[in-house]
């Protein structure tokens, strides 16, 4: 008889340790790794998403199947572990009967709790955690067969559970919410590089990406002071001369002033005049229209307005039409991905001209 319930006791460790594998998988899984696997045609992945779809239940389930099996373990399993230790005691014969039935008790209560402890508590959750998608796409299958068959019961657990959180103002939740805001994923993407998972470049880049929402034209536009320009009277030569001098490819071009911006031009399209026509002032067929942006518009609106213009070159106004400053195509990119060199950057910054 000792046998069989130390078999059974065994058993219901083994089966502890099932229902808290499953609880901590279903607490740690991804959902998105789910859903990525459940559209490759994985039924096991399919069963797991609807295993965390109805959280609530299936908690309940994995915490009546662990009381069960504790309730059960501790009936069993330490008289069954004292029936053995016990008649061994009494064999040796150096101890009182009622010294060595205590002796036994204490042992066999220290036996079964560090199994149920280990094997049935910590071990189960330690494999949940390294792999909870993996954990749960196998044991997801056993957790729905375990509620459906005690539905009635767990309905009832589920309702007094809702109704006692309720009482405290809160509100139950079906299933674990997946979605984060960006302050959210900030830290978490400090955290990520800090642990080397991610890379300078790839820190830096994502952490510009959630920076860059945030942002208004003002933090990286050029200001008005340090703007360079050239005027609608400006001869083609002097323009070329400009352009050379600032490694500029495009300019505002104004008329009465830099707050009657009336487009701008790309460099290459002086390329398609004559030679004559250097000493010309600029055809105003030239001209492309540029975006105006208000200063406090925030960059991704910015660069929408931009693709939308299919221009690479916006002018920033403030109040009264005043233009604080120019913005670039590249000025917003590099809000998002740092700083950008090319060809024509040099080490030390000119001074710019306004």
């Amino acid at each position: 008889m000792s046998l069989l319930a130390i078999v059974a006791a065994v058993m219901l460790v083994l089966t502890n340790g099932v229902f808290v594998a499953v609880e901590f998988a279903m607490v740690a899984s991804q959902r998105a790794k789910l859903e990525l696997l459940a559209g490759t045609g994985s039924k096991r992945a399919d069963i797991a998403l609807a295993t965390i779809r109805d959280l609530p239940r299936q908690l309940a389930g994995s915490q009546l199947g662990i009381t069960v099996c504790s309730l059960g373990l501790g009936v069993l399993g330490e008289p069954a572990v004292a029936d053995v230790i016990g008649p061994i005691l009494d064999k040796i014969g150096l101890l009182s009967h009622n010294v060595s039935h205590g002796i036994a008790f204490a042992l066999s209560l220290a036996l079964v709790v560090t199994a149920h402890m280990v094997l049935g508590e910590m071990v189960p959750k330690g494999v949940a955690l390294a792999g909870p998608e993996r954990t749960l796409l196998v044991l997801a299958p056993v957790s729905r067969t375990f509620t459906g068959f005690f539905r009635p019961v767990i309905w009832f657990l589920d309702v007094t559970s809702g109704a006692i959180v309720r009482a405290f103002g809160l509100t139950p939740k079906r299933e674990i919410g997946t979605a984060h805001t960006a302050a959210e994923f900030a830290p978490m993407i400090d955290a990520s590089h800090d642990e080397g998972l991610l890379e300078e470049f790839e820190h830096s880049l994502l952490a510009g990406a959630l920076d860059f929402r945030g942002r208004s034209v003002a933090t990286v536009m050029v200001p008005r002071e340090h703007v360079v320009y050239v005027n609608t009277r400006m001869s083609v030569a002097s323009i070329e001369r400009i352009a050379n001098q600032t490694g500029h490819s495009r300019l505002p071009i104004v008329g009465a002033g830099i707050d009657h911006v009336v487009g701008f031009l790309h460099i290459k399209d002086l390329l398609a005049l004559a030679p004559e026509a250097r000493d010309q002032p600029l055809p105003a067929e030239m001209l492309r229209r540029v975006p105006i942006v208000p200063h406090d518009r925030m960059l991704e609106d910015v660069l929408r307005a931009m693709r939308r213009s299919r221009a690479h070159l916006a002018v920033v106004r403030g109040h009264g039409g005043r233009t604080v400053g120019v913005v670039t195509l590249e000025d917003v990119l590099e809000a998002f991905v740092g700083d950008i060199r090319d060809e024509s950057d040099r080490d030390a910054a000119p001074e710019r001209r306004a």
